[in-house]
């Protein structure tokens, strides 16, 4: 099969995967929050950190001029640019190594990796950040190999639209410095990639101008301290933080991270440009969402695991030639079962029971350890039952209610608490 035809079956694959999986009714967290922009109908027309203008305008569009449900259309943004960057990432690794298996085998182990895998069963911002994420990789990477204009300037351009998708993507300026650095012999095609980039972030701030928002805000929220709380952190917290970065790679790639060193080795001495731009890109993207501090910043670790999942795919090219690993080609599929057994061991330590039951109203250890989200509890039943909780879910609740007065305005309450 030719690499266009099995990266779209890669991309329908886990389309119906993710499909299968979404979220029975909307889940906890910021889903609530997105789906109730959707649902007010009115364009965002500021570029924030929470805002992710692109992410929730492009719903809108739909819901506003082809009455798309609301909930629908959050779904589609999770699922479709979640099987996309799947796709993608196939194409990134083949542009390595010319072993489908490997290359497929690999696709598997990042798509079935939990952090993505549960972004893309939620209504969340990541699965679709990524997607513009992966894009600019493989065109950088693309641009290197083969130098092409039109490479580097897509590489520019997908850079700067993600800023109008997550601002996080800012980690990813040294590797497209590097990037041009090492292309630097052809000036015009830098010169024309850079001006692009710069044209589509500089935007934002004019945007922003227009809306009589200080610049800063680009970058900063008024409505949390986590950049002022990331640099007060204590040396211990810093440990601590370095700790749960290693537990989540466990955690997303298990035993394949055992390639990994492999990969790095293989990629230096066999891809050098490629492995300066790699290297940079991956320093500051994982050191962002190691050292960031927000309780739930396992998913700023996502574009640094598009870049991880090279290593590993390098890692078993080189390792296969000294051992007969295509024998291994199919484990990637039973990947779902070791969520399945953690979850299995963790439910029987006492940590796990207390756990369970403090989470409860959620779904428990299910929620925590499981990505997928069908036949899930909603936050929508939650607030309409008054449900209780240890945490703090007065700002889920309120969202919540404003999206079901919204409601109410077309379907009963009965339809309204299954959504």
């Amino acid at each position: 099969m030719t690499k266009k035809t099995i990266t779209f079956l890669i991309f329908l694959s886990f389309f119906i995967i993710y499909y299968i999986g979404s979220f029975s009714k909307i889940s906890f967290g910021d889903c609530i929050g997105f789906v109730l922009d959707v649902e007010n109908r009115k364009f965002i027309t500021n570029v924030t950190p929470l805002a992710h203008f692109l992410y929730i305008n492009i719903p809108i569009f739909f819901t506003k001029f082809l009455n798309i449900d609301s909930v629908f259309a959050m779904r589609l943004m999770s699922v479709v640019p979640a099987a996309l960057t799947v796709g993608f990432v196939y194409v990134l690794i083949k542009e390595f190594i010319q072993e489908n298996w490997i290359a497929v085998a690999s696709t598997v182990v990042f798509g079935f990796g939990f952090t993505f895998w549960r972004s893309a069963e939620t209504v969340e911002v990541y699965t679709f950040n990524a997607l513009w994420v992966i894009l600019f990789l493989v065109y950088s990477i693309k641009s290197l190999k083969d130098n092409s204009k039109n490479y580097i300037i897509l590489a520019g351009i997908f850079l700067g639209v993600s800023f109008w998708v997550h601002i996080q993507n800012i980690m990813l300026i040294p590797g497209y410095l590097v990037l041009l650095y090492l292309l630097r012999s052809d000036r015009k095609k830098v010169l024309i990639s850079l001006v692009s980039f710069i044209t589509i972030f500089s935007f934002m701030f004019f945007v922003n101008y227009l809306n009589g928002i200080e610049a800063k805000y680009v970058f900063t929220s008024k409505k949390g301290p986590w950049v002022q709380n990331t640099f007060e952190q204590s040396f211990l917290d810093l440990i601590k933080d370095v700790v749960k970065s290693v537990l989540y790679l466990i955690y997303n790639f298990n035993i394949f991270i055992i390639f990994c060193v492999s990969g790095i080795v293989y990629l230096y001495r066999n891809f050098k440009n490629e492995f300066f731009f790699i290297a940079t890109a991956s320093l500051f993207t994982l050191g962002f969402a190691t050292f960031y501090a927000v309780s739930d910043n396992y998913v700023y670790f996502i574009p640094f695991y598009l870049l991880f999942i090279v290593f590993i795919a390098l890692g078993i090219k080189k390792l296969s030639a000294k051992y007969a690993l295509i024998k291994l080609k199919f484990a990637p599929l039973f990947i779902p079962l070791f969520y399945c057994f953690s979850l299995f061991l963790v439910s029987f330590t006492p940590q796990g029971k207390k756990f369970h039951q403090d989470k409860l109203y959620k779904g428990g250890l299910n929620y925590y350890m499981l990505p997928w989200l069908n036949n899930n509890i909603g936050c929508i039943e939650f607030t309409l039952d008054n449900g209780k909780s240890i945490d703090n879910v007065e700002a889920l609740k309120e969202a919540s209610n404003e999206f079901i007065q919204l409601r109410k305005k077309y379907q009963t309450l009965e339809e309204i608490r299954k959504l």
